[in-house]
């Protein structure tokens, strides 16, 4: 994901959004390194903070953040999980836009990207779940991804999607010397895919009226450490967007109303920016559901656009929002992503607020469309 900009919120919910060239408001995050420029997409302002719906919270099993870990532990297990080159794969025709000049470095995938694919197939089909892979070779640039899906039915076929990515950033041959490192992503990537394994049950109790489709993505991460406006990122959620409109033109599979999106849910000391792409009635029920919970503090401290995988729903008119803990995180594409800074109890309060998210949104977005 790509950070676009920032904004301190202030006790009234202000927040300044004029480009990512611009210095913040006091108090400022911490400074990240400059990932290339930011899009040109206008910056939608706060919600009002002192409004919320009174949403009824529906807290997760008690155990469920200790559950998430210990999925979050054994994927940390499988190092590195990045894809990579297929030597068998063709070169790009003529009629295929070549890749761009690059400095990304050569990058066999890594063996632990197989194996949590393996591993998060294996968690589904424990629950019941019937599990769907889309592999796929990018022609421009030669990588083979996968896409998981899993879908948990309602009494609707409507479906509100519940993702995550489960690719880690590659951190290997690149010409300058800090950005290599082992880099196991035990918040960006093994964070949300744990949560939303743990939470399997309790969604299957939710008894909501739409679907729920669970979709792990690969590829969220950029080839080039620098964002370059998503160029060569949000690969297979393009490509999940993509097929879902060529599928629904075709009268192939039924709409999908809504998008939550999970993506470094679990720091230590955690943080749920205000995503300022995000839809912003979703944004309101988000900011509802944290106070219904009682997790606020947690939740909207801090305001930034993100362009992650939830923008290729909105691209195309899919209402999307993004649970980011990316604004002021020190840990973000850092060696010191690893397990020591991830906590069960902070993947607790995120479940607590998606379990009570979720049946609002799918009251307004499904039941009751306005």
């Amino acid at each position: 994901m790509r950070a676009t900009t920032s904004a301190g919120l202030l006790l009234a919910g202000l927040a300044a959004c004029l480009g990512a060239a611009l210095a913040t408001r006091n108090p400022a995050p911490p400074a990240r390194p400059p990932l290339g420029q930011a899009p040109q997409t206008p910056f939608q302002t706060s919600i009002d903070r002192s409004v919320t719906e009174p949403l009824a919270a529906h807290r997760a099993p008690e155990h469920t953040g200790a559950i998430a870990f210990d999925h979050v532990r054994t994927l940390v297990g499988f190092g590195p999980r990045y894809p990579g080159l297929d030597p068998s794969a063709p070169p790009a025709t003529a009629g295929d836009e070549p890749a761009p000049p690059t400095s990304t470095p050569p990058r066999p995938p890594t063996p632990g990207w197989s194996q949590q694919l393996g591993y998060i197939e294996q968690v589904l089909q424990q629950h019941g779940l019937t599990v769907r892979r889309d592999t796929w070779t990018d022609r421009r640039e030669r990588i083979t991804f996968t896409n998981l899906m899993a879908a948990i039915p309602g009494p609707r076929k409507e479906r509100i999607v519940l993702a995550c990515h489960h690719d880690t950033k590659c951190t290997i041959g690149h010409a300058e010397a800090d950005r290599n490192f082992h880099f196991v992503g035990a918040n960006d990537g093994a964070s949300a895919v744990g949560l939303i394994l743990a939470l399997v049950p309790a969604l299957q109790a939710l008894e909501l009226e739409a679907t729920i489709e669970l979709v792990f993505f690969d590829g969220e991460e950029s080839l080039d450490w620098a964002w370059n406006d998503a160029a060569r990122a949000l690969f297979g959620s393009k490509r999940f967007v993509k097929r879902h409109r060529d599928a629904l033109l075709l009268g192939e599979e039924p709409r999908i109303h809504a998008a939550v999106l999970l993506d470094m849910v679990g720091r230590t000391d955690l943080h749920i920016q205000e995503e300022l792409y995000s839809t912003t009635r979703l944004r309101q029920l988000l900011w509802s559901a944290a106070v219904a919970t009682g997790h606020q503090q947690q939740f909207f401290q801090r305001a930034e656009a993100a362009s992650d995988d939830h923008k290729p729903f909105l691209d195309v008119g899919i209402p999307g929002v993004d649970l980011i803990d990316l604004n002021g995180n020190p840990h973000w594409h850092k060696v010191t992503d690893t397990l020591e800074n991830v906590s069960a109890a902070s993947l607790q309060k995120v479940a607590d607020v998606v379990l009570t998210l979720l049946p609002a949104i799918d009251r307004e977005y499904v039941i009751a469309p306005k």
